[in-house]
């Protein structure tokens, strides 16, 4: 859990798409980072930070494999 009250005041929490879990956004990240859901674990891209913009990986990757298939059937 984040404490607001010691100093984690550069924090901002994101809900996750896939669960509605929190996402957590330090002052350390930056853009391309990837950050993760506490509940469920998927994983995101940081496309921008003002406003802040997250990209879900494993959209990325399932349209990848539909891509992969298209290419090679007879």
């Amino acid at each position: 859990m984040i404490d607001r009250e010691n100093g984690e005041e550069d924090v901002q929490i994101e809900e996750c798409a896939v669960c509605g879990g929190d996402i957590i956004i330090d002052a350390f990240c930056e853009e391309e980072d990837v950050v993760y859901c506490n509940d469920c674990e998927a994983e995101y891209l940081i496309r921008s930070l003002d406003p802040i913009r997250l990209k879900l990986l494993d959209e990325e990757d399932s349209d990848d494999e539909d891509n992969f298939d298209e290419e090679y059937e007879d």
